[in-house]
């Protein structure tokens, strides 16, 4: 068995260009060729860990297979499909597959993310085409 320290991911910065707020840390641990990938790669599934800044924001987008968003560290608000709700440590959400989605950090400190898909291939659209700006 392979464990992971989620502090010792190499994460990249990503931004969204048209959205001066949308900027966050990123790292996919077990997809080959992602930032953060580790000698366990899968092809079943997809797992994303987020950073936000407070004010931060991962800008709306859809992701073409159902999401499982596990809040490990501070306090977000999710909108989903219109609807905006906070969640914060220890608050486990499900984001349907193709519903737009965002997520911003409401809290005082970093907020931290976990994000599971059932698949090892995710498509996700953004409004506003994510950058990487480099590792953290």
């Amino acid at each position: 068995m392979e464990t992971l320290r989620l502090a010792d991911l190499d994460a990249e910065t990503v931004a969204q260009e048209d959205d001066e707020g949308a900027h966050w840390l990123a790292a996919f641990p077990f997809t080959p060729g992602a930032p953060g990938e580790t000698t366990a790669p899968s092809d079943d599934y997809t797992v994303v860990y987020n950073e936000l800044d407070p004010g931060a924001r991962i800008g709306s987008h859809r992701d073409g297979v159902d999401e499982l968003v596990y809040v490990i560290e501070g306090e977000i608000a999710a909108t989903v499909d219109g609807e905006t709700a906070t969640a914060a440590a220890g608050d486990l959400a499900v984001v349907p597959a193709d519903t737009p989605h965002a997520v911003e950090n409401v809290g005082g400190g970093t907020a931290k993310l976990l994000g599971f898909f059932a698949d090892g291939e995710v498509d996700s659209s953004f409004e506003s085409d994510p950058v990487v700006l480099g590792s953290s």
